[in-house]
């Protein structure tokens, strides 16, 4: 039986009003901490602005230097006090999860689809009971080994990562939601789009 609809969401900029890496950096480890990292790896994020390197690095270097040896435990914790911080702060807009709610009483299935680490995407999505695909944080031994276990989920990686998990002939209708060149080849896949 064919199901009604396939929801692809966006996190950072759709879901929310801002990108949540820098800003879960500033709450968990405060202003000093948060400036000095992202001063240090300026060049770098300078380079990724140019075009030069990739992002999905910046962010895995930043991410070891803060958390590397960190137990799962102690970094899921942060991640559900984020996204409690998130909701605190009005960042997560009210629309999405309206959509969310809506969507969870009809045939509709939907899926976070995000470059964030699972850290705060797997809180937020087991909040409403709903599928997430995004960046996962590699464990040796329950401990941060400063390196991402998947690829970076974004622009085509989105889409290998919807197809691993969908047949998408098994939907209807399939809507995606974005804000940014990344979500563009998502976009490609759905019958339709909304770049908010």
């Amino acid at each position: 039986m064919s199901l009604n609809k396939l929801i692809l969401l966006d996190f950072d900029g759709t879901i929310t009003t801002k990108d949540t890496f820098p800003l879960f950096v500033k709450f968990d480890k405060g202003n000093i901490v948060f400036c000095t990292t992202f001063l240090w790896f300026s060049p770098l994020i300078v380079l990724y602005k140019l075009g030069f390197y990739e992002g999905g690095k910046i962010k895995q270097k930043i991410l070891s230097a803060l958390y590397k040896g960190c137990s799962e435990r102690e970094l899921s914790e942060k991640g559900y006090a984020f996204v409690d911080f998130l909701f605190d702060k009005g960042i997560i807009k009210p629309e999405f999860i309206r959509l969310i709610e809506d969507a969870g009483k009809t045939e509709t299935n939907v899926v976070v689809v995000s470059a964030s680490p699972d850290m705060w995407i797997k809180p937020f999505a087991d909040k409403y009971n709903i599928v997430y695909l995004c960046t996962e944080l590699e464990y040796n031994g329950g401990r941060f080994s400063g390196r991402f276990s998947s690829k970076n989920c974004v622009g085509f990686e989105k889409v290998n990562r919807i197809k691993n998990r969908f047949n998408l002939k098994d939907y209807t209708e399939i809507v995606a939601y974005g804000n940014s060149k990344d979500d563009e080849q998502m976009f490609r896949i759905a019958g339709k789009f909304y770049k908010v």
